[in-house]
C-alpha cells in the first residue's frame, strides 16, 4: 500500500577527513538496507543490511571511508570521510507495528566539503615601472566552492588595509605608481575554513623626478644663487628614484663631477657660471636635469 511508506529527504555537510554520523530514523528498524548511489549516475549498491541478524558490511563500504553501524541504532558513523563517500544514502527501514508493517525510506544527501589549503600568491612583475598593468592572482590547490578572496596590504611603515575582496581570486592594479610598494597578501575562505598567503613584496621602479638642488651657504635673487669668494660651497643634488639615481654635475655643459653632493673649497669669482645635475634611474635608463645659476662676488 503506498499509503504505508513515507520518504524523508534531508541533506548533510561533511569534511575531507572528519567524521560524520548518517541517521536511519530516530528509532531502531526491524530491517534496513544502506544504499549508496554515485553522483551522475542511478544505480544504488547496498553498503550494509540487518536482515535482524545483526548489520552486514558490503565490499562497497571499504571505498566509503571507516563505516561503523551505530551500536542499538541504524545509523551509520563515517571516520576519516574520504572525498569519495559524496552522493546520495538510501536507508530503507521497515517497521513491524502493531497496525502492520510500515516502510520508510530515509534519502540523505551527503556534500563532502574540502577546506580551503593554504594559498599562494603568483604575481605578474614583482617589479614593475611605474604605470604599469600588474596583476596578483591567490592561487589555491584545494577548496570547495564557492570560495571568498581577501586581499590586504601592508606599508614599510606596517599600516595594514584591506585593497580587495570578493570572489574572484584575481587581484588588478591598471596603471601602479609609487604609493603601491609594499607587501600584499591573500586570505581564501569557504565554509570549512580559511587560510592566507605568505607576503610577497612588490617594488614599483620610477623615476627620477626633477632633482632638486641645495647650495649651502648661499644668498638668492632673482638671478639665482650668490656666494662669497674663498667659501666652501657644497651642492647637492636630490631625486626621487626608484633605484636611487646615480648623480653627474656640469659645469657650463662640461662634466666636473660624479655624485649626488659636489663641494667647491675656496671658491673664485672664476667658478661663476651655470651648474647643472644629471640624475639617472640605470634601471628605466631614463634621466633628469635641473639647471642653477650661481654667482662668485667678492665684498
Amino acid at each position: 500500500d503506498p499509503g504505508q511508506v513515507v520518504y524523508v529527504d534531508s541533506g548533510l555537510d561533511g569534511v575531507v577527513g572528519k567524521a560524520v554520523i548518517l541517521e536511519c530514523g530516530s528509532t531502531r528498524p526491524d530491517v534496513y538496507i544502506w544504499g549508496f548511489t554515485q553522483p551522475g549516475t542511478d544505480a544504488i549498491k547496498a553498503v550494509v543490511y540487518d536482515f535482524g541478524k545483526g548489520p552486514k558490511l558490503q565490499k562497497l563500504a571499504q571505498s566509503l571511508g571507516d563505516i561503523q553501524v551505530i551500536s542499538g541504532a541504524a545509523s551509520l558513523s563515517i571516520e576519516r570521510l574520504p572525498l569519495a563517500a559524496e552522493g546520495l544514502y538510501t536507508c530503507q527501514a521497515l517497521y513491524d507495528t502493531d497496525q502492520g508493517a510500515k516502510l520508510i525510506y530515509y534519502y540523505i544527501h551527503l556534500r563532502v566539503l574540502v577546506p580551503v589549503s593554504k594559498p599562494n600568491i603568483l604575481l605578474s612583475d614583482a617589479s614593475p615601472a611605474e604605470g604599469s598593468l600588474v596583476w596578483l592572482r591567490c592561487g589555491l590547490e584545494n577548496g570547495t566552492e564557492p570560495l571568498y578572496f581577501l586581499w590586504e596590504y601592508e606599508t614599510y611603515s606596517g599600516l595594514v588595509s584591506i585593497v580587495s575582496e570578493g570572489n574572484s581570486s584575481m587581484f588588478n592594479m591598471a596603471e601602479v605608481n609609487r604609493n603601491n610598494t609594499g607587501w600584499y597578501q591573500c586570505w581564501a575562505r569557504n565554509q570549512v575554513n580559511q587560510e592566507r598567503s605568505d607576503r610577497i613584496r612588490l617594488d614599483i621602479i620610477f623615476g627620477p623626478d626633477i632633482p632638486q638642488i641645495d647650495v649651502t651657504p648661499y644668498s638668492i635673487t632673482d638671478r639665482g644663487y650668490y656666494v662669497k669668494e674663498r667659501q666652501t660651497v657644497s651642492l647637492l643634488c636630490q631625486a626621487q628614484s626608484n633605484p636611487p639615481s646615480q648623480y653627474v654635475w656640469f659645469y657650463n655643459n662640461s662634466q666636473v663631477y660624479t655624485g649626488p653632493k659636489f663641494t667647491i673649497t675656496r671658491i673664485l669669482r672664476m667658478h661663476t657660471g651655470t651648474y647643472a645635475c644629471q640624475s639617472q634611474n640605470t634601471y628605466l635608463n631614463t634621466r633628469s636635469f635641473k639647471t642653477i645659476n650661481l654667482t662668485v662676488y667678492c665684498e
